[in-house]
């Protein structure tokens, strides 16, 4: 093996070892600022989907050809509702805020999920225009879920707890 191989394999093996929850970090107070969001898309250059999106989640919003635009009887939009970021990273002991705003979406039914699937932060609701403070201490390691149940599964977001 040559000299520069044998670096480059232990470089390799010093960031796997950090991305493994390595980093000698101590939990503090952390503060993340979530928007619950709704995307959209429409066109006219494809045809509609099949089934209708709806009928697959809560989450999905759909306005088939001919109702989206009355001018264009071939214009169709679909949606979804997401949180904006959806994937966050904290350390093991930390005090975990988010501070919330609701942009898109009539009402959001909330609840934060341990990784051990125990009710983290029991439900809340939350609207459009309102803004929420919601805290909990991350003290199991691995996936905690944020969940909007009114918009399940794909207003979902992931917030791993790693080792300090």
């Amino acid at each position: 093996m040559t000299f520069r191989r044998s670096v480059v394999l232990i470089v390799i093996g010093a960031l796997a070892l950090t991305a493994c929850g390595s980093s000698g970090a101590a939990p503090s107070d952390v503060t993340f600022d979530v928007e619950l969001i709704e995307v959209k898309g429409a066109t006219d250059g494809i045809p509609a989907p099949e089934p209708d999106p709806t009928s697959l989640s809560a989450g999905y919003g759909f306005t088939p050809p001919g109702e989206y635009d009355a001018e264009n009887p071939d214009k169709w939009q679909v949606a979804t509702y997401m949180f904006s970021p959806a994937a966050m990273t904290v350390v093991e002991g930390d005090e975990v805020t988010f501070r919330l705003f609701g942009i898109n979406g009539d009402s959001h039914a909330m609840a934060v999920v341990g990784p051990d699937g125990s009710t983290v932060v029991e439900s809340f609701d939350m609207s459009r225009g309102q803004e929420k403070l919601v805290t909990f201490t991350a003290d199991q390691l691995g996936h905690y879920k944020f969940i909007c149940s009114t918009h399940a599964p794909t207003m979902t977001a992931d917030i791993l707890s790693v080792s300090g």
